[in-house]
């Protein structure tokens, strides 16, 4: 599997992608603020980014499948959390701001399972109106 990097600049902030083996990277840049936000071309740009990449790495014949056995984020009133190693990702919807809001604590960049970016995908769909 071929190292791919890409920096996606957005509303508020950017987000820098790597592809590394068969992780995702993702290193939020909050540009003075406390999250990112994405903006509806924003987050279908993120979208496809994330599918295509992960779809590569799925189709790779020597990676390993994880079976997806359970829900591996959590949702409190609207906002969905992933416990990464030793951080947290969050996503949210920001009806004042009419963006999809990205937060991080903890290590960053995140290294995330392609289990963990297909539910990112999808979350990101269900909440870009």
């Amino acid at each position: 599997m071929e190292n791919q990097l890409f920096n996606l600049f957005l509303k508020k902030g950017n987000i820098v992608i790597q592809s590394n083996e068969y992780r995702i990277s993702l290193q939020l840049d909050y540009e003075n603020g406390d999250h990112c936000q994405l903006a509806l071309t924003d987050t279908q740009d993120l979208i496809q980014l994330l599918t295509r990449l992960s779809q590569q790495i799925w189709e790779d014949e020597n990676y390993t499948k994880t079976p997806y056995v359970k829900q591996l984020y959590i949702e409190n009133q609207n906002t969905f959390s992933w416990e990464i190693d030793s951080s947290l990702l969050t996503i949210e919807f920001n009806e004042t701001e009419n963006a999809i809001v990205l937060k991080h604590k903890g290590n960053n960049p995140l290294h995330l399972e392609i289990n963990q970016v297909v539910e990112i995908v999808q979350i990101l769909e269900r909440l870009n109106i």
